[in-house]
């Protein structure tokens, strides 16, 4: 059974891998842009990490699903 990969899938997981850095990097520089609300406000702080770090988390996760996957399909020689 020969199954197609979608590399889409992989690219979409680097994307988002990429995204969650990006948001991790950005959040003290638009924390200190809101004035004295900004460093106060630990809440909103752990809120954006964490959606970083989720981020972060589910791109990998999917690239390390795909190259899984990957391995375990029948090659053209395996026919």
């Amino acid at each position: 059974m020969k199954v197609d990969k979608n590399p889409i899938q992989l690219i979409w997981g680097i994307v988002l891998s990429i995204t969650g850095v990006l948001v991790i990097l950005q959040i003290p520089e638009k924390f200190n842009q809101m004035g004295d609300i900004g460093p106060n406000n630990i809440f909103a702080k752990i809120c954006f990490y964490g959606l970083g770090v989720l981020l972060i988390a589910g791109g990998f996760r999917k690239v390390i699903n795909e190259f899984k996957s990957n391995k375990n399909t029948p090659s053209i020689s395996d026919a």
